[in-house]
């Protein structure tokens, strides 16, 4: 499947374990490489530099926004400003690590909303996380993402793909096009469709108030 054009988008990359020795790595820098051959941009969300692996007070807790932690709203900002998501998971005891869920969670569903998000699971056997993946459908909907319908599970990780980010498996290399495609055909349609709808707004508006001003004796 050939790459998509897709200038001017902008994706957030969420790394779910802290873990020492961590394969989250080889797959953020697998996922890196794929993405350039689309012309997105990638953000990293990493709960061990973000230092996201203990419980805080969530933004959305806070009484007023100003009160948040600078960084947060910050990182929030972030968030929201992205075209689109992809959450790389293992599976621990056939669920999402709770690295992940803590990071994530620091930010309302209002950060999230509306856009969509493309699901990577990995693991060391053979089933590549896969429950870890179908757990995740649930959880992002809460976060008020639009998961997409292809996901990529990683089996054998540590043989499938380097350290540096590099494989050769052809499963992998098919699977990684397909959810790739698809996550830039959604972001570019829900950023077309919220340009649009924008427009019609303001132009509702600029509508609205020539009227009233006509209607002023």
């Amino acid at each position: 499947m050939a790459p998509l054009a897709a200038a001017g988008l902008h994706f957030i990359l969420f790394l779910g374990s802290v873990r020492e020795n961590r394969n989250a790595d080889r797959v953020k820098n697998y996922l890196v490489n794929s993405l350039a051959k689309y012309n997105v941009s990638v953000t990293v969300f990493d709960p061990r530099e973000l230092n996201y692996t203990k419980v805080i007070q969530p933004l959305h807790y806070y009484e007023k926004p100003e009160d948040a932690p600078e960084r947060l709203r910050n990182l929030s900002d972030v968030i929201r400003k992205a075209d689109g998501h992809i959450v790389v998971t293992p599976e621990y005891h056939s669920a999402i690590p709770p690295s992940l869920t803590t990071m994530m969670d620091q930010f309302p569903p209002a950060s999230y909303a509306f856009r969509p998000a493309a699901i990577v699971s990995y693991s060391k056997g053979r089933f590549g996380g896969i429950r870890a993946a179908t757990h995740l459908r649930t959880w992002l909907s809460e976060l008020s993402l639009v998961h997409i319908p292809s996901v990529l599970a990683i089996p054998k990780v540590e043989e499938a793909i380097t350290k540096e980010g590099k494989t050769t498996n052809k499963l992998v290399l098919e699977f990684t096009d397909a959810l790739l495609g698809e996550l830039v055909w959604f972001a570019r349609a829900i950023k077309t469709h919220a340009h649009q709808v924008k427009s019609a707004a303001l132009l509702h508006l600029n509508a609205v108030l020539r009227l009233s001003a006509h209607l002023q004796f």
